[in-house]
């Protein structure tokens, strides 16, 4: 059983709910209003935060207090993403340490979190660089 977290970073308010939203970053390469960002980029703040973690390009793993998760993306292009995919594993929620650094590494890059469990999504805060 896993608890999924999502991430991303809006330009402008959407009229969308923000399950709509992920539906939509899943399946299409653009979605006006959301920005795109190098993969590189987040690959680099993950491996940053989590020395231990794997990476495997196009999906990052990471284990660890016996529980683990999964980062995927929503490509904007192939080089690009727009959409973070966090598949924690529900013991995961057990460690607020490793669950706030998920969240810190995704507040870094500029995008808010969206948490599908309880369908609320956060407030963004503004990243340190431009994207």
């Amino acid at each position: 059983m896993s608890y999924d977290l999502f991430f991303w970073r809006q330009t402008k308010n959407l009229s969308l709910e923000p399950g709509a939203i992920v539906d939509r970053l899943a399946q299409e390469p653009t979605l006006d209003g959301v920005v795109a960002f190098p993969r590189q980029r987040v690959r680099a703040a993950f491996r940053h935060a989590f020395p231990e973690l794997e990476d495997h390009d196009l999906q990052l793993d990471w284990e660890g207090g016996g529980t683990y998760f999964q980062v995927g993306f929503g490509h904007a292009n192939e080089r690009e993403v727009h959409l973070i995919v966090v598949n924690c594993g529900y013991d995961l929620l057990a460690s607020p340490d490793t669950m706030n650094r998920i969240i810190n590494v995704c507040l870094s890059l500029g995008c808010a979190l969206y948490d599908a469990q309880t369908g609320r999504r956060y407030e963004q805060l503004e990243p340190p660089f431009a994207v």
